[in-house]
């Protein structure tokens, strides 16, 4: 997130020089033909390293799971590191709490000694001074905060176990203590039937804040507990006119937002994330994409898991048969199942 092409290209060369460009090179080819057998490592990859959380969010179907799950060790997590020499960029977020997880920080720190761009998402109910303090020392480069209500009503509705005043301090608390804009602090805003018409309100609190950008989220409803806060009973011309009030804001405050709602599928189906971000849950699974753990029982369909690290190198999976077969199936009429029901693939997210 938030790192460009020529910054990736500077990375791949301080860390692997004339290798780390054919990669690179070989990564952006191999997407744009969306060949089914890659010859690359990816240099972006997002690490669960915990399915424990202390909220009970209502879009959320880790809400409605049965299992608890657990967490990453450290040990793990180097080793996975290690055995990827390419890796340039890591997301640390999964369908938990990250500091749920007591070896979080000291993951981020390893990371960054390894010259990895590290980022995460956060519901910010678990930060405090010291915890701050930590992953500024270990020089995190961007922390995106889970907020997914403009006012406290809205918020503490969705987000269940939370406190809208707690957020806003601990977010403060972070952009005071920072040095200068590192880490880069923005809001992800999950955008549902139960929050759509905060939209605007959203703008107006992230300039309040001085905050670094803002992005909206088409909520991924996998479960009929979470379909009921889908979008689709709310008028494309409603749901327009509410974005476009928040566009007109934006740039009358400057506040930077990455992605709108969608309101329109896309006329092509597919997204590229089977080649460009595959997701490792926190008990080595490797699935082709951070939506499928979102769908209730998406991350244990065996269609959906490409491997477990714990048990091969994750080159070989990245390439085994069942990999190549969900890429290529993904371009046909009938796509894996999850896909089916995923906004990104219909161009929603």
């Amino acid at each position: 997130m938030l790192q460009s092409r020529k910054e990736l290209l500077l990375s791949a060369i301080k860390k692997n020089n004339i290798r780390g460009i054919i990669n690179l090179g070989l990564r952006y080819f191999e997407t744009n033909n969306e060949s089914d057998k890659v010859h690359y490592s990816p240099p972006t990859i997002q690490v669960e390293i915990t399915t424990l959380c202390n909220l009970k969010c209502t879009m959320c179907n880790h809400t409605y799971m049965q299992e608890t799950g657990g967490n990453m060790n450290l040990e793990s997590f180097k080793k996975f590191i290690e055995s990827n020499p390419h890796l340039q960029k890591i997301n640390i977020t999964g369908i938990g709490e990250a500091l749920m997880n007591r070896d979080f920080i000291e993951m981020v720190k390893y990371a960054k000694q390894k010259g990895i761009y590290v980022w995460f998402t956060d519901n910010m109910t678990l930060m405090n001074e010291k915890n701050i303090q930590k992953l500024l020392d270990a020089k995190v480069d961007l922390i995106c905060i889970s907020l997914d209500g403009a006012t406290k009503k809205t918020f503490e509705k969705i987000r269940i176990g939370a406190n809208f005043e707690n957020l806003l301090e601990n977010t403060k608390k972070i952009l005071k203590m920072r040095d200068g804009k590192r880490p880069l602090i923005g809001i992800n805003m999950v955008v549902t039937k139960d929050n759509y018409q905060e939209i605007e309100k959203m703008v107006k609190l992230v300039h309040e804040l001085r905050l670094d950008f803002l992005t909206f989220m088409t909520g991924y409803f996998g479960s009929k507990e979470t379909l009921p806060l889908s979008l689709d009973s709310i008028s494309k011309e409603e749901l327009d006119k509410i974005i476009a009030e928040g566009v007109k804001t934006a740039k009358e405050l400057e506040v930077f937002v990455i992605s709108w709602p969608k309101t329109q599928k896309s006329e092509k189906t597919g997204c590229s994330m089977p080649w460009t971000n595959p997701y490792v849950t926190y008990n080595g699974d490797v699935l082709p994409c951070c939506f499928i753990p979102q769908e209730l029982d998406g991350r244990k369909r065996d269609e959906n898991i490409m491997g477990n690290i714990f048990k091969e190198d994750f080159k070989i999976i990245w390439n085994n048969e069942k990999f190549t077969s969900f890429r290529k199936r993904m371009k046909t009429s009938d796509p894996p199942k999850s896909c089916k029901i995923c906004p990104n693939f219909y161009g929603l997210s």
